[in-house]
C-alpha cells in the first residue's frame, strides 16, 4: 500500500482551509463522546476527531489522506471497499489494525451525506476489542461459555435470532426462581408482565440494526413477584441476542428508604418549624393572657387602698381580684400540666370508681357558671348501665371539666349536655353544646397545642389554647382516642373513648 502522501496527492482534495473549518466545527462536538469520529471522502480521511487518533493510533496530521482500507485487517479490506462503493450504511464490527501493528474489533457505523456538494460518509467507530474478544472465546469454547455465564452476579440470557431462550445463568434461576427447563426454548416475551410489554414493546429490529438497547423492564418471577430489571440487550452475531439482567430490587429498595428518609426528615423539619412558631405565638398570648389578669389584680388592690369606699365597691373589687386571681391559676394550671405530660412526668391509675357520682359532682360545679350565660347544662346517661368502672377518675374528670368549660366559653342562651355510653371493653363520653361551632378548616387543628379556632365577627377567647390539647394527650395516655363532630351556628359534640373494665 502506498504512503499517505501519495494517497494525498491522488484522491484527497480537501485544502488545509477545509480541514481547518472541518476541526473548529466537530472537534468540541467529538469531545463529548468516547466513540471515534471521522468523515471520509471516496474512502479517504478528511477529518478524524482526536478520540479517533487515539484509537488508531495516528496523530491527526497522519491520519489525513489515510484510506480506510489501510486502517483494516487484510481479511476485512474487500468488505470495507465493497462498503464504499456500494455506499453501504449498515453496522458492521471488522478487525481494525493499529499504527503500530496492533489489532482490535470495532463496530463501525457510517451515514452517507454532502460537504460541500461533494459525497462523504459520517464514521463512528467504537472500540469493541474487549468484548468481541469474551464473545469469541465464548463462542470458541463452549466450556469457558458456561463458565463465564455462570460465574456472572448479573442474570444473563442467551436467545436464539427468533427470541427463543436457549441459555440462561444460575444468577437468573435464582432472582426468578424458574428451574432451567422451566425457560429454555420459550419466547423471551414470557417472561415479562403484560403491562411491561405494552408499555415498552420488545424491539428486535434495533438490536438487529446493531444497537445496545438498555432499558429497564419488569419480570414476572415463579412465584408471582414482579421483579424490576435492567436489561443490556444486544446481538453478538447473526443467529445470538444476549441479555444481562441486573436485578434492581435492592436499588429500588434503598431509593424507596431514602425517599422515606427525606420524607421523614421534611416532615421533621415542618414539625420543628410549626412547633417554633406555636411556641413564638405562644410566648405572645401567654404574655397577654398572664398580664391581663395581673393587672386586674394589681389596679383593684391598689383601689381597694383608697379610704371613700363604699362596702360595695369593696366587695365589687375583691371579686374582680378574686376572678383575676382564679383566671391566672387557671393559665399557670395548663402550662404546668403540658409540661409535665411533654416530659413523661406523669402516670396512669386504675383504681374502682362511681362514674355516676363523678359526673354528678362535676355537673353540680358546672351549674352556676352555665347559668351567668343563661346556658343549661345536664346529663345523659341513657345508655350507661350505670356500673362501676376500673380506670383513672381524676383524668376523666379533668378532660370533661375541659370540654364542658370549653363548650360553656362559647355557647350563649344554650345547652350543654354531657353524655356517656358504655360498652363491653370501652366507654365513651361526649359533651355537646348548642353553641357556635367550629369552622371546618379549624377541625384537623383543633386539639394542637396552643391554637384556638378563629370565629368571624366573634372576639377571641381568653385562654392559652391549650386545653383541647391536654384533653387529647390525656386520653392517649389512657389508649384512647378523642375528635369532635361541628357545624358552624348549631354547635358542636367532643366524643372521647376509654377503654374500661366493668367492675
Amino acid at each position: 500500500m502506498g504512503s499517505t502522501k501519495n494517497y494525498n496527492n491522488q484522491a484527497l482534495h480537501t485544502t488545509s482551509h477545509e480541514l481547518n473549518e472541518l476541526r473548529e466545527r466537530w472537534d468540541v462536538l467529538s469531545e463529548l463522546t468516547s466513540e471515534g469520529f471521522f468523515i471520509l471522502e471516496g474512502g479517504y480521511c478528511i477529518y478524524a476527531s482526536p478520540k479517533g487518533c487515539e484509537i488508531l493510533g495516528y496523530s491527526a496530521e497522519e491520519i489525513i489522506g489515510l484510506h480506510a482500507t489501510q486502517v483494516v485487517s487484510e481479511e476485512y479490506v474487500e468488505e470495507v471497499q465493497h462498503r464504499i462503493d456500494f455506499n453501504i450504511e449498515k453496522t458492521f464490527a471488522p478487525k481494525l489494525k493499529r499504527k503500530d501493528g496492533t489489532s482490535f474489533f470495532a463496530e463501525i457505523t457510517s451515514r452517507n451525506r454532502e460537504y460541500k456538494d461533494r459525497p462523504v460518509k459520517i464514521v463512528i467507530l467504537r472500540d469493541i476489542s474487549d468484548y468481541k474478544l469474551s464473545l469469541q472465546k465464548l463462542t470458541e469454547s463452549n466450556n469457558k461459555y458456561r463458565t463465564v455465564i455462570e460465574n456472572a452476579g448479573d442474570g444473563i440470557i442467551v436467545g436464539d435470532k427468533n427470541g427463543n431462550i436457549l441459555e440462561v445463568n444460575n444468577s437468573f434461576l435464582q432472582m426468578t426462581g424458574f428451574l432451567r427447563e422451566e425457560l429454555l426454548h420459550k419466547h423471551i416475551s414470557s417472561i415479562f408482565t403484560r403491562e411491561c410489554l405494552e408499555q415498552t414493546p420488545l424491539r428486535f429490529d434495533r438490536v438487529d440494526s446493531g444497537e445496545t438497547i438498555i432499558i429497564e423492564r419488569t419480570i414476572c418471577g415463579k412465584n408471582g413477584e414482579f421483579i424490576p430489571v435492567e436489561m443490556n440487550s444486544k446481538k453478538p452475531d447473526s443467529n445470538h441476542y444476549l441479555t444481562i439482567a441486573r436485578d434492581l430490587r435492592e436499588r429500588k429498595k434503598a431509593q424507596d428508604e431514602l425517599l422515606r428518609k427525606n420524607e421523614e426528615l421534611k416532615a421533621a423539619k415542618d414539625k420543628a418549624e410549626e412547633s417554633d412558631r406555636l411556641k413564638s405565638s405562644f410566648l405572645t398570648n401567654m404574655s397577654h393572657e398572664i398580664r391581663t389578669p395581673m393587672n386586674g389584680i394589681l389596679g383593684f388592690a391598689e383601689l381597694l387602698k383608697k379610704q371613700n369606699l363604699t362596702p360595695e365597691q369593696r366587695k365589687d373589687y375583691l371579686n374582680i381580684i378574686l376572678s383575676s386571681g382564679q383566671q391566672l391559676l387557671s393559665i399557670i394550671n395548663d402550662v404546668l400540666e403540658i409540661s409535665k405530660i411533654e416530659t413523661g412526668y406523669i402516670t396512669i391509675e386504675t383504681i374502682p370508681f362511681d362514674i355516676m357520682g363523678m359526673l354528678k359532682e362535676i355537673i353540680t360545679f358546672f351549674k352556676p357558671i352555665a347559668e351567668r350565660e343563661n346556658n343549661t347544662i345536664s346529663i345523659n346517661t341513657s345508655k350507661c348501665n350505670l356500673a362501676i368502672l376500673s380506670g383513672d377518675p381524676a383524668k376523666i374528670q379533668q378532660v370533661l371539666t375541659n370540654l364542658i368549660n370549653n363548650s360553656l366559653k362559647f355557647t350563649r342562651n344554650g345547652q350543654v349536655e354531657v353524655g356517656i355510653v358504655t360498652r363491653s371493653s370501652e366507654t365513651m363520653f361526649y359533651v355537646k353544646d348548642t353553641g357556635v361551632g367550629i369552622p371546618p378548616e379549624s377541625i384537623d387543628t383543633i386539639f394542637e397545642r396552643f391554637t384556638q379556632a378563629q370565629h368571624p365577627g366573634i372576639e377571641k377567647s381568653k385562654g392559652t389554647g391549650l386545653g383541647l390539647s391536654i384533653c387529647k394527650k390525656l386520653v392517649e395516655i389512657m389508649d384512647g382516642n378523642i375528635w369532635v363532630e361541628s357545624t358552624v351556628g348549631e354547635g358542636s359534640t367532643f366524643y372521647f373513648e376509654i377503654p374500661f373494665v366493668m367492675v
